[in-house]
């Protein structure tokens, strides 16, 4: 049920030395597989710099690292969808503030605008984009900008027995509801509300969570009514986090099904549990002037067997004929396991970010959520014979290979 990931990149620990600061090219490939398996999936992608600790203690010294890091994700993503955000830097804090803030704002702006002309930019304030730091932004160098804050109020509450906040803050057992709490988070929706209004852009609350060592009942009302009052004002949210100390899912128990409800999404069915089907289609000849034909701007489709086996659901097999510099998708990822071979032409194969030529009589095998694809590179038509399925009855790893 969710539309939309937010990954958060750590790139200053995996940099050159200056002057060229060059983002080492095996954590580069591991960042593409992340958000090319999350584009092909259907998902936005937001991607940040994250944790860049040395900016924030001395931010006239990191500045043109700064610039490089942002110019190398710029050229890297440059081609990918609409669907690809870029956050220039989470949490601004420390001595990156006022108009040092600014100006590191402005140098990443600068910097992917080089080749992303129209891509949306997302801007968090000073002071770990808390959100009475929103009016500490630039102004808008154009339409293209996106506002965030980070929403974790009260603190107290939110980070009880964090280690790595000052203990004073949160070591005493602290809930939430009353009446004080529920008036501080309409007033704080208001002061988005206004921001929003005076800016003329959008805003949206990039990070909001609960600690897990808080009381999980006290957890869900927390989230249910942040969610809602953001929601209840057309501000859009990602929650903070996925699987680590806010998680809402864990590799042992699976997802938090009271936070879940609490966030108003649905949870789908497990890969592994395809609906039967009725109708089961046996052995049979399918001639090609019988196939279902899809054409579209890349080439044509044609589906011989689609459905279900007797031993295997969704299955799908067919010909595919690709025109010279097309692919019919970019690098993608799915559930089913997939064979794939060339019987005329050349283009490139692309297999967990690496790409290698592909020629006649080459065949792919897929695993289920391995990122693959094949892009015709040649000067005549690609064309490839496909088989995929989910096996009835068999589970199919449940996140992406490495």
């Amino acid at each position: 049920g969710f539309d939309t990931v937010r990954i958060p990149v750590k790139w200053s620990a995996y940099t050159g030395t200056a002057p060229d600061y060059k983002i080492d090219s095996t954590f580069m490939a591991e960042v593409t597989l992340a958000v090319d398996t999350a584009l092909g999936n259907g998902l936005n992608v937001i991607l940040n710099v994250h944790h860049f600790d040395e900016i924030m203690e001395d931010p006239r010294a990191e500045m043109r690292r700064f610039l490089s890091i942002w110019r190398q994700i710029g050229s890297a993503f440059s081609n990918r969808s609409d669907n690809l955000w870029f956050e220039a830097l989470n949490e601004p804090n420390g001595k990156l503030e006022g108009k040092l803030m600014q100006a590191a704002q402005e140098v990443a702006v600068l910097a992917i605008r080089e080749q992303n002309p129209d891509r949306i930019i997302i801007l968090g304030g000073e002071n770990w984009s808390d959100i009475n730091s929103l009016p500490s932004n630039i102004a808008p160098p154009d339409n293209n900008i996106v506002y965030t804050l980070h929403y974790y109020e009260p603190f107290g509450f939110t980070h009880q027995f964090a280690s790595w906040v000052p203990q004073h803050l949160v070591n005493k057992k602290r809930g939430w509801g009353s009446r004080q709490d529920k008036a501080a988070l309409a007033q704080a929706i208001t002061v988005v509300e206004s921001f929003r209004e005076a800016i003329g852009h959008p805003v949206f609350v990039g990070e909001f969570g609960v600690h897990d060592p808080v009381d999980n009942d006290e957890r869900v009302e927390w989230v249910r009514a942040v969610r809602t009052a953001t929601e209840t004002a057309d501000i859009p949210w990602c929650l903070w986090s996925f699987s680590n100390t806010f998680a809402l899912y864990s590799d042992k128990t699976g997802w938090d099904e009271d936070m879940v409800a609490a966030l108003d999404v649905k949870v789908p069915p497990k890969l592994n549990t395809p609906e039967p089907s009725a109708a089961r289609f046996g052995t049979g000849v399918i001639s090609r002037a019988d196939t279902q034909r899809e054409q579209a701007s890349w080439g044509t489709l044609f589906k011989y067997f689609e459905g279900a086996s007797w031993g295997t659901e969704n299955v799908l097999s067919g010909v595919a004929e690709i025109k010279p510099g097309q692919e019919i998708h970019p690098p993608h990822a799915h559930a089913e396991e997939e064979y794939l071979m060339i019987t005329e032409g050349s283009g490139t194969w692309t297999i967990n970010g690496e790409s290698f030529q592909a020629k006649a009589g080459d065949m792919l095998y897929a695993a289920p959520w391995d990122l693959h694809g094949v892009k015709n590179t040649g000067s005549t038509d690609l064309k490839f014979v496909f088989w995929k399925w989910t096996s009835a009855g068999l589970t199919p790893p449940p996140n992406p290979a490495k």
